[in-house]
């Protein structure tokens, strides 16, 4: 018993590094998961290593190849382009069917993520900033009370994390998409659906624009 605790929380730990290693860029897509050098690099056998490759394959992160190997998912053009087009559309969504009392619910954790966004942004942690977002935007379709819309919007988070990375934004250009977190969040309180909406197609559809859209 004690020997598979140590071994899920050596996954634990291993999956983490991964991710972020994917999500900093580090791990860029379409590049193979060496199993062997990674054991080596993390000081433990390949077990946690495949146990945590799975998991990031459940996740979205990793494509696993029968009999061969893994590598990080790699976001074509077309992908992105309908990407960015679903998420304008469920997000979007979200917006109409939110009520002022489910937003005055989720306001406060909705601002402490946009808070967290900034910061990341400040030092640098792309990796940290790119999860935090991701945390932002399912935290704002969760104030439309509609599950099956959160559960769809969840299973496209992964590809969403990687379309970022991906576009590899300077940084004065990424800010300028972070800051929009704020401007959201004060239509939001206002009440103000039509202007939410419009800024919603600008924040998305602008980071889309990056990979050709």
């Amino acid at each position: 018993m004690a020997q598979i605790i140590i071994q899920n929380s050596l996954a634990d730990k291993v999956y983490d590094l991964l991710k972020d290693q994917i999500l900093s860029g580090e791990l860029a897509g379409g590049m193979f998961i060496p199993e062997e050098q990674l054991a080596q690099q993390f000081g433990v056998s390949r077990t946690p290593i495949r146990e945590a490759i799975r998991r990031l394959a459940e996740y979205g992160l990793v494509v696993l190849k029968p009999r061969s190997h893994a590598q990080v998912y790699q976001v074509n053009e077309k992908e992105a382009r309908d990407i960015a087009r679903v998420r304008v559309v469920m997000e979007r969504l979200a917006v109409e069917s939110m009520t002022p009392e489910s937003i005055n619910e989720r306001i406060e954790q909705l601002a402490r993520l946009a808070a967290d966004c900034q910061y990341y942004l400040g030092i640098g942690n792309r990796a940290a900033l790119f999860e935090k977002d991701s945390l932002f935007h399912l935290e704002l379709v969760k104030c439309a009370n509609n599950s099956t819309l959160y559960n769809l919007f969840e299973r496209l988070d992964a590809q969403v994390q990687l379309l970022r990375v991906a576009q590899n934004l300077p940084d004065d250009e990424l800010g300028q998409i972070i800051n929009q977190h704020g401007q959201l969040l004060q239509y939001l309180r206002n009440g103000d659906i039509a202007a939410s909406k419009a800024l919603l197609y600008k924040h998305i559809v602008h980071e889309a624009e990056q990979n050709g859209v």
